[in-house]
């Protein structure tokens, strides 16, 4: 394990890693201090050895996972929480989310969406009795593989390739 980080540390300082970043996730110019940058990966749900590769690649901070580890124990970061959110919060947001985009996933992306985007410390078993009891034929329809088809709204048949037409038509007629 250890020989891989340093592998690819050491690939990292000569090879140019590029790659699509959240745009919520600081690279380089950093006015974030350590311990700070740190937790917003961790909140990000990245790995300790993709923690610190991003640490060495964008922010020229070097440490190994032991140290890591120590210092998310100091900022009382864990990946199981010792305690955790209140079930009503965690049945308002269910709710919020089941009225915008969240009636059609299940309950482990329910869970992720809870624990990434809302910041809740919360058990998949409850995330999945929750949903059984506000969504109930969504639950029963997921389960019976019949789920409900998205509605789509077009502008038109041929709404596509008069855009793409219009865009092309410089460059189909210049005179060079």
């Amino acid at each position: 394990m250890s020989r891989s980080i340093i592998l690819l540390l050491s690939l990292c300082t000569f090879v140019h890693v590029e790659g699509v970043v959240p745009s919520n996730i600081p690279l380089s110019g950093n006015v974030l201090k350590r311990d700070e940058l740190i937790k917003l990966y961790f909140m990000e749900g990245l790995k300790y050895a993709e923690i610190v590769l991003f640490l060495f690649c964008n922010h020229n901070i070097k440490m190994t996972i032991r140290h890591l580890k120590r210092i998310l124990r100091k900022l009382n970061l864990r990946r199981r929480p010792i305690q955790y959110s209140p079930t009503q919060d965690v049945v308002n947001i269910i709710r919020e989310e089941c009225n915008v985009s969240g009636q059609r996933v299940g309950y482990r992306t329910m869970w992720k969406r809870l624990i990434r985007d809302h910041g809740l410390a919360v058990k998949k078993n409850d995330v999945m009795e929750i949903m059984q009891q506000i969504l109930l034929n969504a639950t029963e329809e997921r389960k019976a593989h019949r789920l409900k088809r998205r509605m789509y709204t077009l502008k038109g048949p041929n709404y596509i390739f008069k855009s793409l037409f219009i865009l092309m038509k410089p460059y189909a007629y210049s005179s060079s």
